[in-house]
């Protein structure tokens, strides 16, 4: 029978999505729903969180649904940070962290010499700049420097002015535009949508939460989402009802409904998770998902990078790397130890998967994890 320990992860990845059975249709906004947003920050690893939850879906149709169909949505939610999310969830979550995301970056504004008047006026310059339709950053620095709101060198200043404008709901992320982020109105990009408000939205964001990432506590759910812990309490007050304790030796676990005592998973379940992988950002510690070699590898170079991970049964078992070839890709899988050979087949179909998602073929072969140790101690 598994360990208590190896029950949680298995629960987890079910919840993630990270399993066979649960892994979901060729529907992007779907996916971001299901996680309720997926950080992205760097593009490129928002697409691979909706590769590794979902089945028959292309890198094409993760762009197509940002900006064309423009089902999902990018803007800061979660920790202040960039996310994904389905369009129809934006309006209610921006009424949930837009406030938190505002006051996170008071402090930051001021030291930059943004104050309400200053904000005032650079956002009616940002509406009326993008009035026009979705524009360059770099478009909107020049409107703002023109119109005498900042005077160069801008820094950091036209940044903490967008974020000002997107937690007040006015504006979220447009289609790239080469290299440059592109901003636009949040009114012309996104239809209306209709969700809940107040105390009712808090509490669907708990439900959301403990229904994708269960069995997680009270302060995993403070971490993941940045919020008060008040704010925190109060929310799973709301859904009380709807909470079950996992079984386990950890206690102050809960999932959303019935909780699982054995997870069936054929195993070993194996899955290569990109940057910024929602797995790994969603809990307050991962000492459950990996251990000190884990760590060292996912922040490894600094900058605030979440590295990609080889995990199996839910254990951070390794890094990995994909690398460009003229003709193909090449996956290069770095253990941190032994991976047993029997896991082999599973990271062959994650590599086929990766390269049908990326449109091309793919391979892949193992490599030293070079700075770790790579023996048994």
């Amino acid at each position: 029978m598994p360990d208590g320990t190896l029950l949680l992860r298995l629960a987890r990845l079910r919840s993630q999505h990270l399993t066979d059975d649960t892994r979901l249709g060729a529907d992007v906004a779907t996916v971001t729903r299901a996680v309720c947003a997926l950080q992205a920050q760097a593009f490129d690893a928002a697409r691979h969180q909706v590769r590794v939850r979902s089945a028959d879906l292309t890198a094409g149709a993760v762009d197509r649904a940002f900006e064309q169909e423009r089902s999902v949505v990018r803007t800061w939610l979660m920790r202040g940070t960039l996310h994904l999310c389905a369009a129809d969830d934006l309006r209610w979550l921006i009424g949930v962290f837009g406030p938190a995301v505002n006051q996170f970056g008071a402090s930051r504004r001021k030291n930059l010499g943004l104050d309400d008047a200053v904000c005032a006026r650079g956002v009616a310059v940002i509406r009326k700049a993008l009035a026009g339709g979705p524009m360059a950053r770099r478009q909107i620095r020049e409107r703002l420097v023109s119109a005498g709101v900042l005077q160069e060198p801008v820094g950091q200043t036209v940044l903490h002015l967008l974020y000002h404008a997107a937690a007040l709901g006015i504006v979220c992320s447009g289609p790239r535009m080469g290299r440059d982020d592109s901003f636009v109105l949040l009114d012309d990009w996104v239809p209306q949508s209709h969700g809940p408000k107040g105390e009712a939205a808090v509490a669907e964001l708990a439900r959301r939460y403990f229904a994708a990432y269960g069995p997680a506590s009270d302060a995993d759910f403070a971490a993941w989402s940045g919020l008060r812990v008040t704010v925190i309490r109060h929310a799973m007050a709301a859904i009380g009802s709807e909470l079950v304790e996992f079984p386990g030796l950890i206690r102050g676990l809960w999932t959303l409904g019935r909780a699982i005592n054995e997870p069936d998973i054929p195993r070993p379940a194996v899955r290569l998770l990109g940057h910024f992988d929602t797995f790994l950002l969603g809990y307050r510690r991962r000492e459950h998902l990996g251990g000190a070699d884990a760590e060292a590898w996912i922040h490894d170079g600094g900058g605030g990078w979440i590295r990609p991970v080889v995990c199996v049964d839910g254990w951070i078992t390794g890094g990995w790397r994909l690398e460009q070839r003229p003709r193909e890709i090449e996956i290069k899988v770095m253990p941190f130890d032994r991976i047993s050979r029997r896991a082999d087949p599973a990271i062959g179909r994650e590599v086929v998967s990766i390269g049908s998602f990326l449109e091309r073929p793919a391979r892949w072969s193992r490599g030293p994890l070079v700075g770790f140790n790579t023996s048994p101690t």
